[in-house]
């Protein structure tokens, strides 16, 4: 997979305020993105990268295709120059369900974005609703078969643990997200930050937020729809960093929340295996071993604590 620079514009373009989000605190930025900045932060970022490397670049953190089409033709003039250049090799966006038309995506395709990310969230109408989001379910469906009617790629972004989620609704939404047949999903846990609507409803006990532990089986149940589906899983948790950790003040936060989840998928499999009558030595791809064993080995001893009068191996096939 090609190198992935970032740009943040945070909240830019957002028409409403999601009650859990506070996107400085996620980028560790504060100021708003202009042309000048955003190749600044490109060049920055081709000068870590080896000679000859063409990333793409990605437009994260608000909804750009909802900011002033101005600022889109300005943000877009500068990754035009260096794809001419051989600097990049083309660009994707991330954006709202309901900013997406016809027009739009017949503009982002002139310019080389070849990937556009939805925040889908949720597809339960209530949850969509109680976090604020300001679209439904069905403007996701929509914007995703417009997406993939232009010829291009299509990520959909999704959360756990939002206001009105439950297990259910969790699977449900995994579910309707795998029958649109995206080329990538993001799954992240709810954490909550300050200076938004969310922590004033935890500090209120109105909401409840899930621990990284109990997050990690939230996920597990929308890996068990989209790894079954073929649907590649980029990523799951928030990108870790010092900013992030510092203002989390609860919720799903971990700097390995996918290995976590991982870890819990591997758990139901080789518990149903032993259920099933699988002998006491079992074998996963070479690959997946760290993930079967689970972080500090929880996964095996908590196997083999559940079947004591086992002797439980886990090895690579």
């Amino acid at each position: 997979m090609a190198s992935i620079l970032p740009v943040f514009v945070p909240h830019e373009g957002c028409p409403c305020r999601c009650v859990f989000c506070n996107q400085n605190a996620i980028a560790g930025q504060t100021a708003g993105m202009t042309a000048e900045r955003a190749r600044k932060i490109l060049c920055e970022g081709l000068s870590r990268l080896p000679e000859g490397s063409r990333p793409q670049a990605a437009f994260y953190g608000g909804s750009f295709t909802a900011i002033a089409e101005t600022q889109q033709e300005a943000l877009l003039a500068v990754t035009d120059e260096m794809i001419a250049q051989g600097h990049l090799s083309d660009v994707r966006i991330s954006t709202r369900p309901d900013a997406i038309t016809p027009e739009i995506l017949a503009r982002l395709r002139r310019h080389r974005v070849t990937t556009v990310e939805l925040g889908a969230q949720s597809m339960d109408e209530t949850v969509l609703l109680r976090s604020g989001r300001g679209h439904t379910a069905q403007d996701t469906r929509r914007a995703a078969g417009l997406v993939q009617e232009a010829g291009l790629s299509l990520i959909l972004q999704t959360m756990v643990g939002l206001p009105g989620d439950t297990r259910g609704t969790v699977r449900r939404t995994a579910q309707e997200i795998a029958s649109l047949q995206p080329d990538g999903v993001r799954i992240y846990p709810v954490v909550v930050l300050p200076d938004t609507v969310l922590y004033e409803q935890y500090r209120c006990g109105e909401y409840h937020a899930l621990e990284p532990d109990e997050a990690a089986e939230w996920c597990a149940d929308m890996l068990e729809v989209f790894l079954p589906a073929h649907i590649p899983v980029i990523r799951v948790g928030l990108n870790p960093s010092e900013d992030l950790h510092a203002q989390a003040v609860a919720g799903a936060y971990h700097p390995a929340m996918g290995e976590l989840a991982y870890n819990a998928l591997w758990y139901r499999r080789l518990r149903a295996q032993l259920e099933a009558g699988a002998g006491d030595i079992l074998t996963v791809p070479a690959r997946e071993l760290s993930r079967a064993i689970g972080q500090k080995r929880r996964n095996l001893l908590r196997l083999r604590e559940e079947f004591p009068d086992r002797n439980i191996q886990i090895k690579a096939k």
